[in-house]
């Protein structure tokens, strides 16, 4: 199966998980099962024998005809172990890909798709390649099958490397293998990064003209030193020495402790995506796609700050005029009257004009004005209080911002459909 990520789950809270609509779950997680044909329109008819993942795989192989079964995911890095300790008969297939090519294959698909524009990714990266290795060196001392294979050799020695993997595995080599015309891509997310998996050739995908940071590179390139040198080690694999240094422990260490905290949020999403009720998770789907909906523009194509207020400086200075009177007139009235409706009107200006950015920097100034004078004419001390009203007012005149921020997307898409 393709990336059906069912196995990717805190292995403490599986056995909760399974006693649940976990299939159900699953498809509305990544439309997993309708993407392997396995259900038609939301219906689980069929499946009502399919109890645990290795039911949905042989479900799936039947399917197809299949003598063996699996599932390819790059998420199952830091899953080895507990993939291994589920299938101790399993033959593991670990592909090895150049770090500094997966970074510039994340940057080129951040132009089009929004899911790789999130932060992290490079200490995500560092993080899964440091703990594929690690998990890879204990599968081979305990006895599992492993096989590697580099991304470059797949590429460019596909039969040789597809042989080898036959070999491997226990089955006969097939000319077809090597043709991507008869391929079955229906698995496959439809995204433009993957479009160039359905020409039908085999080949290293153009990656030139993405530009990286020369110290992400030089970083990437540290850590790849290390990760070959371990693998080399544990499997006896002949390789280049490197001009490149090793991190550092003090790196290793600061990229360790960040992928531990991104793991940890990414186990607690997967987790909330099995356990809250499902009409919550579908709103907030829903709400999340209605705000992001058409904000295709990727951060290195969007105007500057510098550029937007070249081009708004006029709104800019009316709307913190606007809060500077009212922030007077607050002053002025006492706390006997409350003028907090008014501190809504320049963030409200700074969305529709400008965009939802602009307006949350608003709400944050407006939120902390609102709060200290607040505190000053009650005498409250600051502190606890204090920072929690804040963020209070935050909350309210954030919720104006994006509301307001969708609008003007839908306003601004229709005016240039039309």
């Amino acid at each position: 199966m393709y990336e059906c990520n069912v196995l990717d789950f805190p292995e403490i809270l599986s056995a909760e998980r399974f006693r649940g609509n976990w299939l159900e779950r699953q498809e509305f997680f990544s439309h997993s099962l309708s993407r392997h044909r396995l259900i038609l329109k939301g219906s689980l008819r069929g499946l009502e024998n399919v109890k645990t993942p290795l039911d949905l795989y042989r479900t799936f192989s039947q399917s197809k005809g299949a003598t063996l079964c699996g599932e390819k995911s790059p998420v199952y890095c830091s899953r080895l172990r507990q993939l291994a300790q589920l299938f101790p008969d399993a033959r593991f297939i670990l592909i090895w890909r150049d770090p500094v090519e997966i970074y510039r294959s994340v940057a080129q698909a951040a132009r089009t798709v929004r899911f790789y524009r999130g932060k992290g990714w490079l200490s995500d990266l560092i993080f899964q390649q440091e703990e594929m290795t690690r998990h890879a060196i204990n599968l081979k001392r305990d006895g599992f099958r492993v096989h590697n294979v580099t991304y470059s050799d797949l590429v460019d020695n596909t039969e040789e490397v597809s042989r080898g993997l036959c070999d491997f595995l226990g089955i006969e080599f097939d000319g077809k293998m090597l043709d991507l015309g008869t391929a079955d891509f229906s698995a496959i997310h439809r995204a433009p990064n993957h479009e160039h998996l359905r020409r039908g050739i085999i080949e290293r995908r153009e990656l030139s003209n993405e530009v990286i940071d020369p110290g992400i590179v030089r970083k990437l390139q540290r850590f790849q030193t290390r990760w070959i040198r371990l693998r080399s080690e544990c499997f006896g694999l002949k390789h280049e020495l490197s001009t490149h240094p090793e991190p550092t422990l003090a790196e290793r260490l600061r990229c360790k402790i960040t992928g531990k905290l991104l793991w940890a949020m990414h186990n607690s999403k997967r987790a909330l995506f099995e356990f809250l009720p499902l009409p919550w998770l579908r709103t907030y789907r829903e709400l999340k796609n209605w705000f992001l909906d058409g904000q295709v523009a990727a951060p290195s194509t969007r105007p500057s700050l510098w550029q937007q207020f070249s081009e708004n400086w006029v709104t800019v200075l009316v709307s913190y005029g606007i809060l500077a009177n009212v922030t007077v007139l607050d002053v002025l009235t006492g706390p006997d009257v409350s003028v907090g409706p008014f501190y809504l009107i320049p963030c409200a200006l700074l969305t529709v004009v400008i965009n939802w950015r602009w307006g949350t920097c608003a709400a944050a100034i407006s939120a902390g004005t609102w709060t200290l004078i607040h505190t000053v004419e009650r005498h409250h001390a600051v502190g606890g209080v204090a920072v929690w009203n804040c963020a209070m007012h935050f909350l309210v005149l954030e919720t104006l911002v994006v509301l307001l921020g969708r609008i003007r997307i839908e306003t601004v898409s229709r005016s240039s459909n039309a």
